[in-house]
């Protein structure tokens, strides 16, 4: 099948080729050369792969959003490593008509997604544009906040993403470019499994899910499937696999970087642990074990693209915290919560 792709097709899978070894190796790849049944087809050198990349090679916003204690959203300027002075966010989310209980916020920081505190309404609104909060764009009709909207999470297409934990029809939900109608997102991998939680990769074509079963929630990744037309698509979650074996118990996840994940979770039995993962379920090979310092009670962890950003994690006991290169957790806020990068 190979040997019949045009130029342009080739090229396209070189890049694939060529960002996959850079994430799963150290060395420097310069270039890739693909063969096929009747010798080479084409090759693609590092330089000219970045036109490929679904986020165009950038490393990514770098500022984070969080919710304050009046459920407003409420934004740290980046190039602050964390230490800069929050303000209030432009639009209908930066003020108190509605409290929020969760964000997500556009990669190009031009709109956000929040889930009303009592988790019930995901509400789309601009970053960039004064005006009031428009209807819910989606509304669960779970018993319990619990049994509703899971935190929103937006991939490198400019697509939104939520999961509605309802008992009596839980669904993993998709509103393209943030707006319209949602769609439903079959994920055939589940087995009776229920998302509680979900984060897009920056490219937009891996998601790692948050699945309860049978008492225990794991993490797992799965691959984005898009089929169909612009106008009739048709998205699914395919190969569906267990990517921190390991651990348990998982409450909160994050990715960091293209291919790696932080994951807070439990060993069987063992105290709660911060750690990163690859995306195929390895320990990176930054370290023996991938654990990292511990800080205590970790509700919910935030990572950005650029791995020289500070980790942050908001806890039960310090509030939010951060972890830089080389230091130490420290204090950030000592209220709020659902703090986020972009993404």
């Amino acid at each position: 099948k190979a040997d019949k792709a045009g130029r342009a097709a080739c090229r396209m899978m070189a890049a694939q080729v060529l960002f996959t070894l850079r994430d799963l190796t150290s060395a420097r790849v310069e270039q890739v050369e693909l063969e096929g049944g009747k010798g080479r087809l084409c090759a693609l050198d590092a330089d000219e792969a970045a036109k490929f990349s679904a986020d165009n090679g950038s490393d990514g916003p770098d500022s984070q959003y969080f919710i304050d204690a009046k459920g407003t959203v409420q934004k740290i300027p980046g190039a602050t490593g964390g230490n800069g002075t929050p303000e209030a966010v432009h639009g209908p989310l930066g003020t108190s008509a509605a409290a929020m209980g969760a964000v997500g916020v556009a990669r190009d920081e031009q709109r956000a997604a929040a889930v009303s505190a009592d988790g019930q309404h995901l509400y789309v609104a601009s970053l960039v544009a004064s005006g009031e909060l428009a209807p819910p764009a989606v509304t669960s009709a779970g018993k319990k906040a619990a049994d509703r909207l899971s935190s929103p999470s937006w991939d490198g297409r400019g697509d939104l993403w939520v999961a509605d934990r309802d008992k009596a029809r839980p669904r993993l939900l998709r509103l393209a470019e943030g707006e319209g109608e949602p769609q439903e997102v079959r994920v055939p991998g589940l087995d009776g499994g229920r998302i509680e939680e979900l984060r897009l990769s920056a490219d937009g074509v891996r998601i790692a899910l948050l699945v309860t079963e049978d008492g225990h929630t794991t993490l797992k990744i799965g691959r984005v499937e898009r089929r169909g037309t612009g106008e009739a698509p048709e998205i699914s979650v395919e190969d569906l696999r267990q990517a921190a074996p390991q651990l348990t118990d998982v409450s909160a996840i994050s990715w960091s970087g293209r291919s790696r994940l932080v994951v807070v979770g439990k060993e069987a039995g063992g105290i709660q642990q911060v750690r990163y993962v690859q995306a195929d379920g390895s320990t990176p090979s930054s370290g023996a074990s991938g654990v990292l310092p511990g800080v205590n009670q970790v509700r919910a962890v935030a990572a950005a693209d650029d791995e020289l950003l500070p980790l942050m994690a908001e806890t039960e006991g310090d509030g939010i915290v951060k972890l830089s290169p080389g230091d130490n957790w420290q204090t950030v806020l000592e209220e709020g919560t659902s703090l986020v990068y972009p993404g």
